[in-house]
C-alpha cells in the first residue's frame, strides 16, 4: 500500500473509533444518570466528547487525502440513490454535523439534558449509519474476500472494540488534567472512572474473543472457494501470515493487559494518578492491532472480473 492507499485505514478506523467511544460515553451518562447527576456527567464527559469530535474531524480530513481532487468530494453525494459511498459520505457529514452540535451544547449551553441527550443518540445512530454504508462500500461481486455479510459484521465488532477500550483512556485524560488544574468535582470523576471500569474492560475482552472467531470463520470461508478466494487465503496464510498472527497477539494482550490492570487498581494495588499509562498502553496495543487486521483487509482482496 502506498502512502494515498494508508489514508483510508486511517480514516476508517478513526470515525469507528469515535463512534464507538461516543456510543459508550452516551451509555455511561444513561447508567449514571441516578448516582451521578446529568449536570455532573455532562461537566466530566464535555473534554471527551471533544477528543471524540477532533478525531471524528481528523478522520473526514485525512480520507481527502486519499482524491485526486479533494475539494470535488461533494460532487459524490449525487449519486446517493444508487450508490454506498454517496451514502457513507453524506452519513458522515450529518455525523460530524451532529457530533459538532452536541459538543457545541456541551460547552456553551447548561441545562437542556434532554436535547444534549437527542443529540448524542442521533450522533450515534449517524455514526453507526457511516459504518454501515462504509462497509457495503467494499461488498462487490469483484472482491470475493470481502463481499460477504461478515464484513460489516467485522467493521462493527472493531467500533465497538475501540469503544470500549479508548474510553477508559479518555476519562483518565480528563481526571489527570482536571486534578492538575485543581479542578472541582474530581472525586466525582474518580467514581465515575471507577464505575466504568467495572463493565468496559468485560466488553472489550467479549468483543476481542467474538472479533477473533470471525477473523478465523472468515479465513475458514476462503477455504474451498473461488480461484480469488483461494489466492486471498494464501495471501493471509502464507506472505502476510507474521502480521495476521502479531494481529490476534496485540488484541489479546491489549485487552488482557486492560483487565489484569483493572483488577490491580480495584485491590488497591494500582492508584488511579497511575493507571492512565496501563489503559493507554492497552488501548494503543488494541489500536495497532486494529490498523494490521486494516492493512490485511485489503492486502489479502483479490479481484476478479475486468
Amino acid at each position: 500500500m502506498n502512502i494515498r492507499e494508508w489514508t483510508l485505514p486511517v480514516y476508517t478506523i478513526l470515525t469507528q473509533l469515535s463512534s464507538g467511544a461516543l456510543l459508550f460515553i452516551m451509555i455511561i451518562r444513561f447508567l449514571r444518570r441516578k448516582t451521578i447527576s446529568l449536570e455532573n456527567v455532562g461537566y466530566l464527559t464535555k473534554i471527551p466528547i471533544l477528543i471524540i469530535f477532533i478525531t471524528a474531524l481528523f478522520a473526514i480530513c485525512f480520507a481527502h487525502l486519499h482524491l485526486s481532487k479533494p475539494f470535488l468530494s461533494f460532487t459524490a453525494i449525487r449519486n446517493i440513490e444508487t450508490s454506498w459511498l454517496s451514502r457513507e459520505l453524506l452519513l458522515n457529514i450529518i455525523y460530524i454535523i451532529l457530533l459538532s452540535s452536541l459538543t457545541g451544547t456541551l460547552w456553551l449551553i447548561k441545562g437542556n439534558f434532554k436535547l444534549k441527550t437527542i443529540l448524542g443518540w442521533l450522533t450515534i445512530l449517524a455514526g453507526f449509519g457511516t459504518e454501515y454504508c462504509m462497509a457495503h462500500v467494499y461488498m462487490i461481486p469483484s472482491q470475493p474476500a470481502w463481499n460477504t455479510y461478515l464484513t460489516p459484521i467485522s467493521f462493527f465488532l472493531t467500533t465497538l472494540l475501540l469503544g470500549a477500550t479508548t474510553v477508559p483512556v479518555l476519562l483518565l485524560m480528563d481526571l489527570i488534567f482536571k486534578k492538575s488544574l485543581v479542578m472541582e468535582q474530581t472525586s466525582i470523576h474518580t467514581k465515575l472512572v471507577e464505575m466504568s471500569l467495572n463493565w468496559l474492560p468485560f466488553l472489550a475482552i467479549g468483543f476481542s474473543i467474538c472479533i477473533a472467531i470471525l477473523i478465523f470463520y472468515q479465513t475458514a470461508f476462503l477455504f474451498g472457494g473461488s480461484q480469488a478466494e483461494q489466492a486471498s487465503l494464501i495471501l493471509l496464510t502464507d506472505i502476510y501470515q507474521p502480521l495476521f498472527v502479531l494481529r490476534l497477539i496485540s488484541m489479546f494482550v491489549g485487552v488482557g493487559w486492560l483487565g489484569v490492570t483493572t483488577g490491580q487498581f480495584f485491590r488497591g494495588k494500582i492508584q488511579v494518578e497511575n493507571l492512565l499509562q496501563h489503559v493507554f498502553a492497552a488501548c494503543l496495543l488494541v489500536l495497532v492491532s486494529e490498523i494490521l487486521g486494516r492493512f490485511l483487509f485489503y492486502a489479502i482482496h483479490v479481484k476478479i472480473g475486468i
